[in-house]
């Protein structure tokens, strides 16, 4: 499964529109999309968004999502990002209601997940998400002040997914990135 920024945006404006905001405090925002992706590779052995996960003092989080929040990206996704969203401080806001044209690049699988996260979780404090619930999650190790990097493989054992199950779904990772080359 390889990086998709256009799905990153629609997952994002996703979100937004599931808590009818055009705006939020980034941080959120970024949580909620962990949440969705670990639920997602719960359910279904793969995520949604096809980043790279870390673990941040804060909690995990999706790692180039971060980086394209903080306007620290390649130049190419960067600019795709920046056509949709737009940092300010410490709020993400949506530029225009266009980046929804992107949620179509999400199943119905993958909707319904967030939906659920976003029912659980999209009201909460972000200090109280983050201290109850981004560091209580066992995949999470204070990287004190740094990052660590969360394998999709630790992530899925640490969900309870068997070795046959883990192998499998890397395996199946390794052939479609093989055939999208």
């Amino acid at each position: 499964m390889l990086f998709d920024i256009e799905k990153l945006i629609g997952f994002a404006a996703y979100i937004m529109k599931r808590l009818d905001t055009d705006s939020m405090k980034y941080i959120m925002l970024i949580k909620l999309m962990y949440l969705s992706d670990r639920k997602f590779v719960e359910c279904y052995d793969s995520t949604i968004s096809n980043d790279d996960f870390v673990s941040m003092p804060k909690g995990p989080v999706l790692s180039r999502l971060l980086n394209l929040i903080r306007n620290d990206s390649c130049e190419d996704f960067q600019k795709t990002w920046n056509a949709y969203f737009t940092t300010q401080n410490n709020d993400i806001l949506m530029n225009e209601n266009f980046a929804f044209e992107k949620i179509n690049k999400l199943s119905r699988a993958e909707m319904k997940v967030i939906d659920g996260v976003v029912a659980e979780y999209g009201h909460w404090d972000r200090w109280e998400l983050i201290d109850k619930v981004m560091h209580k999650l066992p995949e999470w190790e204070n990287p004190n002040g740094s990052s660590r990097p969360i394998s999709l493989q630790r992530l899925m054992a640490e969900l309870g997914k068997s070795q046959e199950e883990i192998d499998a779904a890397l395996e199946e990772k390794r052939l479609y990135e093989r055939e999208q080359a």
